[in-house]
């Protein structure tokens, strides 16, 4: 019995301890876990700003470059090698002036048969018509007959009718002349009704013929107007740009070969970040820095199509009096008014935000930085604007977090 006793201490003992050991394990990595990570830096590697309060400028910079108000494109009308050239870059032309011309074989040779082929149905039909014209002048001579027979036949049943009424003339001449009076009658009505028939079916055939010949002759006029295709010609008079053709190219129909510049007037385009796509708006106003002055311009067209990250606006000058020192492809730095000023936290621009995206930023206290969320609102070139998080007199890590953004906090070393 006593033997018994003592082993049931024993196991009580080696429990406890057990229980005391996985207890104080516990307690190690509860303390282990909670422990933030740090991460050793210099403090002379770092950019530390101080949260600023003051009048928030809603803006955008922009590079705008000067463009002809209005253009129109020189394209190619038919495809071919370029035979001659007329003219060159940079020159003021007229509307219709020759600035190329093209060669294309092959379809000058389609021109040539298709032209062909509709001269010989126009032929055709001419003769066609001349056809009628005969039938016509036959038909008037078989009626001016059956008149002249006619009255042949009336002249001479009159003469035996008077002849035989006289008790003169014999009773068969007198009936042989009024039948064939009688037949000639009635072979000049219906030689005329006939004829009267005939006109109306030729009359309809003629005008439907020369209809025709009317819209073969307009097609052949297209045609031929066509063969001009292969003349490169000016759409509007202004001045040529971006015309860079050598002799022996080959061109296809529809490609633009340069435009032309009205020379009515100037306004600017610029590339702009895709962030400010759904920002920018048609009616904002701006403006540039001209040699000291200042311009007001406004946003005239935004193209939303974003193309390598950006997106494309186009901008007019607002005033009256419009610069008088202006040219095609000068470049001015553009201020763009967003919203209306507002009195907010602000924090300088820095590499932060590419890593944190506006959401966390590294705080200063001492000789740390801890790791805070964040809410920053508009932008401008220089600061970002803070709805919350921070206060006025804050000081926070503004350069880039690559090495140590997956920390909590940052001892900060000299």
């Amino acid at each position: 019995m006593d033997t018994k006793v003592e082993k049931k201490q024993s196991k009580i003992k080696i429990i406890i301890i057990v229980l005391v050991g996985i207890f104080g394990i516990g307690i190690f990595l509860s303390y282990f876990f909670q422990q933030k990570k740090t991460y050793n830096v210099k403090i002379e590697n770092l950019q530390i700003e101080e949260v600023s309060e003051g009048k928030f400028e809603d803006m955008l910079m922009i590079t705008a470059q000067t463009q002809s108000l209005n253009s129109s494109l020189v394209n190619v009308l038919e495809g071919g090698m370029v035979k001659e050239i007329y003219t060159e870059d940079g020159q003021m032309v007229s509307q219709g002036e020759p600035l190329a011309r093209v060669y294309n074989p092959n379809t000058e040779f389609n021109y040539m048969n298709q032209e062909t082929g509709i001269m010989q149905q126009i032929n055709q039909m001419r003769n066609s018509l001349l056809e009628l014209k005969d039938q016509e002048f036959n038909q008037n001579k078989e009626l001016l007959q059956a008149q002249n027979d006619y009255n042949t036949a009336l002249q001479t049943y009159n003469l035996q009718k008077r002849l035989y009424d006289a008790e003169i003339g014999k009773k068969s001449e007198f009936d042989l002349a009024k039948q064939n009076m009688q037949y000639q009658k009635k072979r000049k009505q219906i030689t005329e009704q006939g004829i009267v028939s005939e006109n109306n079916s030729r009359n309809q055939q003629i005008s439907a013929i020369n209809s025709s010949i009317n819209q073969m002759q307009k097609s052949l006029n297209v045609l031929k107007s066509n063969k001009n295709n292969f003349l490169i010609m000016a759409p509007v008079s202004g001045r040529l740009s971006s015309f860079s053709l050598s002799l022996g190219q080959n061109l296809t129909s529809g490609e633009s070969i340069g435009k032309i510049d009205l020379m009515d007037g100037y306004k600017l385009v610029a590339k702009v970040d895709e962030y400010y796509i759904n920002k920018l708006q048609l009616g904002i106003k701006g403006t540039l820095d001209n040699n000291g002055k200042s311009d007001n311009v406004i946003v005239t067209k935004v193209l939303p199509e974003v193309k390598d990250g950006q997106f494309s606006v186009e901008l007019n000058f607002a005033d009256t009096e419009k610069p008088n020192n202006l040219k095609i492809g000068m470049t001015f730095g553009v201020k763009l008014k967003l919203s209306a000023d507002t009195q907010s936290m602000m924090i300088p621009k820095g590499n932060f935000y590419k890593d944190t995206n506006g959401k966390w930023i590294f705080v200063v206290n001492g000789t740390k930085a801890e790791k805070r969320n964040i809410s920053l609102g508009p932008e401008n070139p220089l600061f970002y604007e803070v709805t919350s998080g921070l206060k006025k007199g804050d000081k926070v890590i503004v350069s880039d977090y690559s090495d140590y953004k997956n920390y909590e906090i940052l001892d900060l070393k000299k």
